[in-house]
């Protein structure tokens, strides 16, 4: 009996879904977000996003969603997935030590002028093929790239035209060589441990963007704001390639035609947004000083940073070649906005 059940609820194409009888069996997926349940990404996102999956698939999917660090973390959330402790998760792909150098495109800086450019440039790179020597054993359902990450210090520094002395947070392997080559002194936290090592002196700052500051409570340990363009940085919502492909066709619809370009879009601009509200929210609270560098050393900067673009190139397999699709896509991006 069942096994007809399964097959008829198969046949269905997506839109007569949300009409089957609430007896059907439900498939059960559970979705980590790593971030606790009032964080703009949950309330905004995520929440909806498994609200929407499960009024279309009523009596047949199920999306158990599971806020917090408990059952994964920002550390640990891949291997959850890989090893099928929760189905779907959230994370950000800098956070999975060397198995991402392709994806970590998006890191480089002053490259993408929006998340939601980076998001869906990096989406299309995905369909075409280019990254998927990274993506054997899980599937992103909806891509994101980070918008562009500023220096965000306890303190204002000795000077504004270099890191020099300074001992800067970076979370991955760009925003590290970032710090180096202008002259700080990277500093490998994990994002839940930056409010506490600004705190304590640990580091003096973090590279980092505006997103990070409600979720993290960053205002309170930081005051001096150096707006600039230091890199974005790649995530993803994804499922183990094992678990996507035994999904029962009519579950794998819904996913699918809640995961494609546009998500990824609106899920750009819902960063967008965040960025600004978060720079404007910490503007408006008195108490912080928010710069941008000078044309004469953002050019500096730039020029000191070039460097690593080229090192990206030849270090990561068709770096070249991926790198130029990468920037062809976010013009094409921009110019249809």
């Amino acid at each position: 009996m069942k096994s007809i059940m399964r097959t008829a609820v198969m046949a269905l194409p997506l839109a007569a879904i949300m009409a089957l009888p609430a007896s059907a069996e439900e498939l059960v997926l559970k979705f980590a977000t790593t971030n606790f349940p009032q964080a703009h990404l949950n309330v905004q996102i995520q929440h909806p996003w498994a609200k929407r999956l499960n009024e279309q698939g009523a009596g047949v999917l199920k999306i158990d969603v599971r806020d917090g660090p408990a059952v994964a973390n920002h550390a640990n959330f891949y291997q959850r997935v890989v090893d099928d402790v929760v189905q779907i998760s959230w994370g950000v792909n800098s956070f999975v030590s060397g198995k991402f150098p392709r994806t970590e495109v998006v890191s480089l800086p002053y490259l993408a002028p929006s998340s939601e450019a980076a998001s869906v440039a990096l989406r299309r790179l995905f369909k075409e093929g280019l990254l998927d020597a990274e993506y054997n054993e899980v599937v992103p359902l909806r891509f994101v790239g980070f918008p562009q990450a500023g220096l965000h210090l306890k303190a204002q520094p000795v000077s504004t035209e270099d890191l020099q002395g300074l001992k800067v947070q970076a979370g991955g392997r760009m925003p590290s060589q970032i710090v180096a080559a202008l002259g700080g002194a990277p500093i490998s936290l994990n994002i839940t441990e930056i409010y506490e090592g600004i705190q304590r002196g640990t580091v003096n700052g973090t590279i980092i963007q505006w997103t990070a500051f409600q979720p993290f409570k960053l205002a309170e340990v930081t005051k001096y704001h150096i707006d600039t363009g230091f890199g974005g940085a790649p995530a993803m919502v994804f499922m183990a390639t094992k678990r996507y492909q035994a999904l029962p066709d009519a579950v794998r619809r819904i996913i699918d035609a809640n995961s494609g370009e546009k998500d990824t879009r609106e899920f750009g601009q819902f960063w967008d947004r965040v960025q600004h509200q978060g720079r404007e929210t910490v503007r408006a609270a008195g108490g912080h000083t928010i710069v941008k560098p000078t044309p004469a050393v953002e050019a500096k900067w730039r020029e000191r940073l070039q460097p690593l673009a080229e090192e990206w190139t030849k270090t990561v397999p068709n770096g070249a070649r991926l790198l130029a699709r990468y920037r062809a896509i976010l013009k094409e991006v921009q110019g249809a906005s």
